[in-house]
């Protein structure tokens, strides 16, 4: 798919049933005040309430799935975390996956920190 080509996006509608099998194809072309990932995110013209569900533990599965199919998840999950998003299914993460995320690259940061600190005191 190149920038120019018009986008295919998936629109669930609202009502009730197994929201991806009822998926409906959108030809909108790319939205105004949109920018670079956003323009092809899968889940660009879906309703917002898939992605916010009321309790993210039980109801994330349909976001998680289109996500999982994205090709732009990895930007899309690094800009929750970057801005410290607080709800919702971002990149096929909910908001308790981004923070053990988070939690995990201090760690590992922390820990990358202690072992240069402990190779420059051994070379002295």
């Amino acid at each position: 798919m190149s920038i120019s080509d018009p986008l295919h996006t998936t629109v669930l509608p609202s009502h009730g049933g197994n929201a991806l099998t009822q998926a409906v194809q959108s030809s909108l072309p790319f939205a105004p005040g949109l920018k670079g990932w956003e323009q092809i995110a899968a889940c660009r013209g879906i309703d917002s309430s898939v992605f916010f569900p009321d309790d993210e533990d039980d109801k994330a599965e349909v976001a998680k799935q289109i996500c999982h199919g994205c090709s732009v998840a990895t930007p899309c999950l690094e800009y929750a975390i970057a801005v410290r998003e607080k709800e919702g299914v971002w990149g096929g993460a909910t908001q308790r996956e981004r923070r053990s995320i988070i939690r995990r690259r201090r760690r590992a940061v922390a820990s990358q920190k202690a072992l240069r600190e402990t190779e420059t005191k051994n070379e002295r």
